[in-house]
C-alpha cells in the first residue's frame, strides 16, 4: 500500500512496516483490542489514544501484543499530543505508528488493503482448505494436532496454558538451530485463554488470512484440552474434601489408582493463592494427586512414588511446599493436613521451597478420638484436667516442645520470666511422672501433644 498517494506518513516504528497487513478497522473504543485482532491496521482519529506519555507507551505495547501490525491516527484535533515514548516504545517494538492527513478517508484505506490482499487470495484458500483437511484427521490430542499442521505452514507451533505458564504442546518446523526465528505471539481468547507462540523461518512466514483461521481451530483444540484437566481437578478438588471429613469411597481409590495407602502418602501445604494453578499443572500431567484448599492453605495428597514427580512440578512453577511425614491409612488425612501446614507456616520466613516434617511419623501418632483421648490420659496424667492451674502447666508444656526445648523463645512467647518457666517446667514434671531431660519422656509428650491437638485441632489447614 503507498503511504504517499494517500498523504499517510510514518510517525515511528518504521522497521515494521513489512508487517503482513489483513484488515484496517475504525475503532475509538479504550480498548481496541477487544475488536481487532491478528495483522489488522487500528484507524482512530485519536479518542482511545490516552494523554499521558507512559500511558500511550502502554497503549502501543498493548496493541503490539494482541498482534496489530499498526495504529493509524488522523491529524484531527480530537487527538491528542503524541509523545517521544509513544514513539520510542513503538521503534523498540518496530510498531509502525502511521498519521493520517486530514482529508485522509479511512474507507479509501481499508479498501487499499483488501485490494492489495486480493491477489494472493486464491492460494491462501487452497492452504487454508488443506489446513482444515489435515486438522480433520489428526488424533485428538494437541500434539498430534500441531504435527499435523505444521508442515502445512512451514512455521513451528507452541500453545502455552496462561494460567500456570506450561507448554500444553510444542512441535517445532525444523530442527537446525542455528536458523533464524521470529517468534510471534497471539492470544487464544477461548473458554480457557491461552497463547499460541508462531515460529517463524525467513520466507516461510505464515500470512494473516491462515492465522485468523489457525487461531481459531487451536481455540477449539486448546480449550477441550484444559476443559478435561479442569474437570479431573474439580473430581480431586471433591475427593480430597471427603478425605478430609473422613470418608474414602471407591471413586477415591480409582483417582489414585494403582497407588493404595500401604505405600504411603504425604500431604503437601502450599499458599492458597496458588492451588488454582498447581491443580490445573497436576490435572495436565495426569497426576493421580488429590489437591484443593483447607481451612488456611492449599493442600494436596501425594502418593510417595509420585512425590519426585510432583515436587519437580512446584518447584518449576515457583511454589512454596510444606510436607507431612508418611501415613499408611486414609483416616490420618486430616492429621497430615494440620502437620504438613506447621511445617508451611514455619517455612514461611525462609526461602527453602520444599520442606519436610522431621520428627515423628503419623504412624505413632493417633488415628481416632477415642485412641487421641487415652493417649492424652495416659501420658499427661493430671495435666489432663481442665482446672486453670492446669491449663496454664499443660499450655507451659506444649509451648516448650513447640520452640523445640528453647528456653528463650518459650519464655518471651508466653511472656514470663525464665525463672517462671523453670518453676512450670519442675512443676510438669512432678505432675506427669516424666523427665523433660529423657529421650523417651520428651517423645511421649511430643506424641500427646500431637494427640491432643487432634482431639481439640484447629480444623484442617
Amino acid at each position: 500500500m503507498s503511504t504517499a498517494s494517500l498523504d499517510i506518513r510514518v510517525l515511528a516504528g518504521s522497521s515494521g512496516l513489512r508487517r503482513d497487513l489483513l484488515w484496517a478497522h475504525s475503532c475509538e473504543m479504550e480498548d481496541p483490542t477487544i475488536y481487532l485482532g491478528p495483522h489488522e491496521l487500528l484507524m482512530t482519529i485519536g479518542l482511545c489514544v490516552p494523554k499521558d506519555p507512559s500511558e500511550q507507551a502502554a497503549f502501543v505495547a498493548r496493541l503490539d501484543e494482541a498482534g496489530l501490525s499498526g495504529l493509524m491516527i488522523g491529524d484531527h484535533d480530537p487527538a491528542p499530543p503524541l509523545s517521544p515514548e509513544m514513539f520510542s516504545e513503538a521503534d523498540r517494538r518496530d510498531f509502525p505508528i502511521l498519521l493520517a492527513g486530514v482529508n485522509t478517508a479511512y474507507a479509501v484505506v481499508a479498501r487499499h488493503v483488501a485490494a492489495a490482499n486480493w491477489s494472493t487470495e486464491s492460494l491462501q484458500v487452497l492452504k487454508l482448505s488443506k489446513l482444515y483437511h489435515v486438522a480433520t484427521y489428526a488424533e485428538k490430542d494437541l500434539t498430534s494436532l500441531l504435527r499435523e499442521v505444521v508442515p502445512s505452514l512451514r512455521a513451528g507451533l507452541s500453545i502455552v496454558d496462561t494460567v500456570t505458564g506450561i507448554t500444553l504442546a510444542s512441535v517445532a518446523h525444523t530442527e537446525d538451530a542455528s536458523t533464524e526465528v521470529r517468534r510471534r505471539r497471539y492470544q487464544l481468547r477461548g473458554n480457557h485463554p491461552a497463547e499460541l507462540v508462531v515460529a517463524e523461518y525467513p520466507g516461510e512466514e505464515v500470512g494473516s488470512f491462515l492465522l485468523v483461521h489457525l487461531t481459531k481451530m487451536l481455540e477449539v483444540a486448546t480449550d477441550a484440552v484444559l476443559a478435561a484437566a479442569d474437570r479431573r481437578g474439580e473430581l480431586a478438588e471433591r475427593l480430597l474434601a471427603g478425605l478430609l471429613n473422613g470418608s474414602a469411597t471407591e471413586e477415591t481409590r480409582e483417582f489414585l489408582a494403582p497407588h493404595v495407602p500401604s505405600n504411603g502418602f504425604r500431604l503437601a501445604a502450599l499458599p492458597r493463592g496458588r492451588v488454582a494453578a498447581v491443580g490445573r499443572a497436576v490435572a495436565l500431567a495426569a497426576m493421580p494427586v488429590l489437591l484443593g484448599t483447607g481451612r488456611e492453605h492449599g493442600l494436596a495428597l501425594v502418593p510417595v512414588e509420585e512425590l519426585a514427580g510432583f515436587r519437580e512440578l512446584v518447584e518449576q512453577l515457583g511454589v512454596q511446599v510444606g510436607v507431612s511425614s508418611v501415613f499408611y491409612d486414609y483416616v490420618d488425612t486430616r492429621t497430615a493436613a494440620v502437620e504438613a501446614g506447621k511445617v508451611l507456616t514455619a517455612a514461611e520466613h525462609t526461602d527453602a521451597p520444599w520442606t519436610e516434617f522431621e520428627g515423628s511419623t503419623l504412624s505413632v501418632l493417633t488415628r481416632s478420638q477415642r485412641e487421641s483421648a487415652e493417649i492424652v490420659t495416659g501420658v499427661l496424667g493430671p495435666l489432663a484436667s481442665d482446672s486453670p492451674r492446669i491449663a496454664l502447666l499443660r499450655e507451659t508444656l506444649f509451648c516448650y516442645l513447640r520452640n523445640d526445648r528453647k528456653w528463650n523463645e518459650t519464655a518471651a512467647e508466653l511472656g514470663i520470666h525464665r525463672q517462671t518457666l523453670s518453676y512450670r517446667l519442675k512443676r510438669i514434671s512432678e505432675e506427669t511422672g516424666r523427665d523433660l531431660n529423657r529421650t523417651p519422656d520428651l517423645a511421649a509428650l511430643w506424641v500427646a501433644f500431637q494427640a491432643w491437638e487432634n482431639m481439640h485441632g484447629t480444623g484442617t489447614s
